[in-house]
């Protein structure tokens, strides 16, 4: 499979999975990908039971699906079990309550399989990457950036650099936010807090910024790590633009 298309299946998948896990009952989403993978694989429409042999074919190019399994039997379920739980649970009539949040967890442990699989031949920074990230402005009300972060599940935020300053990224975390917030005795401090913009607390030198590890589009995922060191590592183009961001969890 083309790699550009691996992504693709890869995100459908991960879009499908964090519903999933906001909602224990949410399988659909994750039923629609596979169903989609399949259709793309085999070349023609059918139904999970159709798709049991291409997809299959395509989760062994992970470790997940067979070998890890048949070395831990008490830790993984084989792709091809899980595979069969997913597809007579989904024939079945009932699909609500603790029926559903099994089928659930067995089509998000059947979508960490593929995810792995799509991603065998990766090897790059671009491969990984997350495009088009959210990122803080130096104009932006410190209760905007926190809304973002608690909107998104972040740690921090890349800060895109101030005209003049295009290959100076930092990084805003969410220690830094709550450090400042919380360090205010009584609500209308707070209140004052928020409202502050964050320009004006860099200038005071009254928010931390960290330094953002970068590295380019093309660089080796062990060189990425090496820089992360726990971080986010910014992807930056030849004109020092963010073309995307890489975190540890984008890895495992």
């Amino acid at each position: 499979m083309d790699l550009e298309i691996a992504q693709h299946f890869r995100d459908e998948l991960r879009d499908a999975r964090a519903v999933a896990l906001k909602d224990a009952e949410a399988f659909e989403q994750l039923i629609f990908v596979f169903e989609r993978l399949g259709v793309y694989l085999s070349g023609r429409i059918g139904d999970l039971g159709r798709y049991a042999e291409p997809l299959t074919r395509e989760a062994l190019r992970s470790p997940l699906a067979h070998n890890i399994p048949a070395v831990l039997p008490d830790w993984h379920a084989d792709f091809s079990t899980l595979y069969q739980l997913v597809r007579t649970a989904r024939n079945d009539a009932m699909h609500e309550g603790a029926y559903a949040r099994h089928l659930t967890k067995h089509a998000v442990e059947l979508s960490i399989v593929l995810e792995d699989a799509l991603m065998a031949e990766a090897y790059c920074a671009r491969d990984f990457m997350v495009g088009d990230p959210v990122c803080a402005y130096s104009w932006q009300p410190i209760s905007s950036i926190r809304r973002s972060m608690l909107v998104n599940a972040f740690s921090f935020l890349p800060l895109v650099p101030e005209a003049g300053h295009e290959g100076d990224w930092k990084l805003l975390s969410d220690y830094s936010i709550a450090t400042y917030l919380r360090a205010s005795e009584g609500g209308n401090e707070r209140n004052r807090r928020l409202a502050q913009k964050l320009s004006d607390l860099i200038k005071q030198d009254a928010i931390e910024l960290t330094v953002a590890p970068v590295c380019g589009p093309e660089e080796p995922i062990a060189t990425v790590i090496e820089r992360s060191q726990g971080r986010p590592v910014l992807v930056i183009g030849s004109n020092r633009e963010l073309r995307g961001i890489l975190t540890p969890f984008d890895l495992l």
